[in-house]
């Protein structure tokens, strides 16, 4: 319908809703309400012409509401064309509405135009992105799955993989281009950041070769996978992945690494090339007891940024224990959570090189003194879970002193550790010695219980009270889930790519498929899970009927509102082909 303004002889407007229909070829209209002289309107309406297009779009939708049935033909021998796909995502709307927010369409594009491409490289980005989050498989399974999407994916799979060294090269630029993109349309929290490091597995049997220089013998590039210790226990090689986070839970950035790479070693090449490229004057990095070396926090108060690392209490010195389990001084928090802090002077050890090109340089260690802030805290809930996951291990020690027989050459060391009387190697758990008369280790149970509940956070932010700093760290589990969700919702791992470029390109599009899900997330005001999300994003799924049509099957209210946070109307049960493309579109207008 429209609001019809009739310029009339006398020089008056006339206003009237009319309805415009087709007769034959001829575009004929219908008065629906006929309003009367817009200067007598006035009298009456502030804006008359607000008024009454609103009345009018009111107007509109009762008609569509009230259109007579569609009648669809179909056949009921008619056959499967082959290669043909009646069942289309939509879902992913969702996610086109981010990715073009974050205006990733434009980098590329401006990119594109530096090379000769007879595709689209933001629309292969596009594809990759979207199947990581909806449907996460090899990139020639992707493609060949590119017809399940209500969008035209225009390339070949050559071109996905010609792709790849692209992306890999475009790297740096586009995480930095997406940084300016969070900060101008979300916001973001950058002088406190979350840092973690995980690892993925390749299902290879051997290393990647390092290339070496054949005159000076000389490290050239490292091989990428590399076997190492895994999270989840695997024997195939791996690459390391470090990942930054803000606060509000969005990835910043990332680094991939050998998978034989000390987890510790990442984090300062990684602050250091945020600080420079971000352009951030100071950061307090958040992390777990494995970034707490003495090298990192030398090198952190070098640079002016700060710390809060958790410590380990079984592993300090005897005087941070002693204090540590003395009852004085804590405060409670919560029922069964107590927490208390100190400033506190210690000296680190910290590898420095010396000399130059022509005496060479050598590392030595030197002594630091440093002043930090300790918060200790204390949790029945953290107690009773270490006394649990202990228990499994302590039962099979005593059932292996009942049964010594069972004891076989190599012995299982959580449960070694509480067996007096046997030598073993505390690495393999291998038994070096013969068996003799076992008994439980009593002492080694009271000893490792004294410290169940406690931990201790040691932070450079000595002006911030205990609880603040408790709040800063209690932040860690964010990165923690975004890993999971990375590895499970997104299935980063195992992954099926050989090459670097192609290695890095597909961490790449999980960076940039786990940027969009924290999004969206955060879009929907935080009320579901990234797993939730994904879900319903997946299932909002369309079979073709017949004709023009799509009917929809599945509806709740992760979906309803991921559609509300999106503008996009996820709760129709039929729509035309011509209704789905505007809708899609209208998500590329951002």
């Amino acid at each position: 319908m429209n609001l019809k303004r009739s310029p009339r002889k006398n020089g008056r407007v006339y206003l009237s809703i009319v309805h415009p229909y087709r007769d034959g070829k001829r575009v004929r209209t219908k008065t629906i309400m006929s309003l009367g002289y817009l200067d007598e309107l006035e009298k009456t309406y502030d804006d008359p012409i607000a008024h009454f297009e609103k009345i009018k779009d009111e107007l509109e939708e009762a008609r569509c509401l009230k259109e007579s049935p569609v009648s669809i033909t179909f056949y009921p021998m008619q056959k499967i064309k082959k290669g043909e796909t009646l069942r289309k995502n939509l879902g992913f709307a969702a996610l086109s509405a981010v990715y073009h927010e974050l205006s990733i369409d434009r980098f590329y594009n401006a990119r594109q135009t530096k090379r000769a491409l007879e595709y689209s490289l933001s629309s292969v980005m596009k594809l990759l992105v979207f199947s990581r989050v909806l449907h996460p498989a090899s990139k020639k399974a992707t493609w060949k799955k590119k017809e399940g999407y209500f969008e035209r994916f225009d390339f070949s799979l050559n071109d996905t993989y010609r792709s790849l060294p692209i992306f890999a090269h475009y790297k740096d630029q586009l995480v930095k281009y997406l940084h300016e993109q969070v900060k101008l349309n979300y916001g973001r929290a950058d002088e406190l950041a979350y840092y973690d490091v995980t690892n993925f597995h390749f299902e290879i049997n051997s290393n990647d070769c390092d290339t070496i220089d054949e005159k000076s013998g000389k490290i050239l590039s490292e091989g990428l996978r590399k076997k190492g210790v895994a999270k989840n226990h695997v024997p195939d090689p791996l690459v390391s992945m470090g990942l930054l986070m803000d606060t509000n839970a969005l990835p910043i950035t990332y680094s991939i690494n050998p998978g034989n790479t000390n987890d510790c070693v990442t984090l300062i090449p990684v602050l250091s090339e945020v600080k420079k490229d971000f352009a951030i004057k100071r950061i307090v990095v958040v992390a777990d007891k494995t970034m707490n070396t003495s090298d990192n926090i030398a090198a952190l108060l070098a640079k002016g940024d700060g710390y809060v690392f958790s410590k380990s209490i079984r592993n300090a010195t005897e005087e941070l224990q002693s204090w540590a389990l003395s009852k004085e001084d804590y405060s409670t928090l919560g029922e069964g959570f107590s927490v208390k802090g100190r400033i506190a002077t210690r000296k680190i050890q910290i590898t420095v090189e010396e000399g130059d090109k022509k005496t060479g340089k050598k590392k030595k260690i030197k002594t630091q003194e440093i002043t930090e802030r300790q918060v200790c805290v204390y949790s029945e809930k953290y107690d009773r879970r270490a006394k649990a996951s202990r228990q499994p291990a302590i039962e099979k020690a005593k059932g292996l002193i009942a049964h010594p027989a069972k004891l076989d050459a190599m012995l299982d060391r959580s449960a070694a550790r509480y067996i007096s009387g046997i030598i073993y190697d505390p690495d393999t758990g291998e038994v070096l010695e013969g068996k003799r008369v076992l008994s439980f280790d009593e002492a080694r149970l009271v000893e490792e219980e004294r410290f169940d509940g406690y931990y201790v956070i040691s932070t450079s932010e000595m002006h911030r009270s205990d609880k603040e700093i408790l709040d800063m760290y209690k932040g860690l589990w964010k990165i923690e889930q975004s890993f999971r969700v990375t590895k499970s919702d997104l299935e980063a791992r195992p992954s099926y790519v050989s090459s670097p470029e192609g290695i890095e390109a597909h961490f790449l599009t999980c960076f940039v498929a786990l940027l969009i899900v924290r999004i969206l997330e955060m879009k929907t005001g935080h009320k579901y899970s990234a797993a939730s999300l994904i879900d319903a994003m997946r299932r909002a799924s369309g079979t073709h009927i017949g004709e023009n049509w799509y009917r929809f099957d599945y509806r709740d209210d992760v979906l309803d509102d991921l559609g509300i946070a999106t503008g996009i109307d996820f709760t129709r049960l039929n729509l035309k082909t011509g209704d789905i493309k505007r809708m899609v579109a209208a998500t590329k207008k951002r």
